[in-house]
């Protein structure tokens, strides 16, 4: 399956229909893949948000499945879907 670029709004959309596999450019360029998700329905118990927490501005966050830990991307970084 070929990567298709998508702006971050496109990837928070996407995060909160499911497990989306993407990828994003890290500050020192390196390409890392993610399968993640926001939707409550996919992400444990124990590590479901409380609500009482803020969002950091300039950030996409999101549950990696893999690493089952929050993780967030930078606005600033380039992402694929794919």
């Amino acid at each position: 399956m070929s990567k298709s670029r998508i702006t971050h709004n496109e990837l928070r959309i996407k995060l909160t229909e499911g497990i989306i596999k993407f990828f994003f450019e890290k500050k020192d360029g390196e390409l890392r893949p993610a399968y993640g998700t926001t939707n409550i329905e996919d992400i444990p118990f124990e590590h479901r948000p409380s609500g009482v927490g803020t969002r950091a501005n300039r950030i996409t966050p999101f549950f990696d499945i893999q690493k089952q830990r929050w993780r967030s991307v930078s606005e600033t970084s380039q992402v694929w879907e794919g």
